[in-house]
This record gives C-alpha cells, structure tokens and sequence, in this order.
C-alpha cells in the first residue's frame, strides 16, 4: 500500500539529497532519517537490537541518562 503527500520544494530537495544512489527511495530515505520518539527504556532496548545505531552517541545525553538512574519521573532532585 502507498499514499501520497504533498511537501513544499524545499522539503524535497532536501530528501532527494539524502539519497544514497539510484535504487535508493524516498520510503528508505525517510526510514534512515526519521524515528518515532521512544518513550520507555523497553521501547529503547528494542530499537538498538532492532537497528543499531551506525551514529555517534550524544555523549552529553548518555551523561544526563547515567546521572539520573534511580530518580523517579518528576521527583526531588
């Protein structure tokens, strides 16, 4: 199944930039490029064993991660 969209010039030059060769689609280049927020550590354990990352990690991020380990949501800091 297949739908279409209507993005402004711009938008799609920008995909069409991020192509890698002549079999590569826009579905592939939107897949590599865009991730649904994860909301749960689960949803982000499965992520990586699904797709690892091929990027760099955000050190800064990993830091705040590691820093806030045993804190509840919205508790007392």
């Amino acid at each position: 199944m297949s739908k279409t969209i209507t993005i402004d010039d711009d938008v799609y030059q920008l995909l069409s930039s991020l192509k890698q060769g002549r079999g590569d689609s826009f579905t592939k280049v939107i897949r590599r490029n865009v991730y649904k927020p994860l909301e749960t550590c689960g949803e982000l354990l499965d992520a990586y064993e699904e797709d690892p990352p091929a990027h760099k990690a955000d050190l800064d991020v990993l830091d705040r991660i590691a820093r806030g380990r045993g804190r509840r949501s919205g508790g007392r800091k």
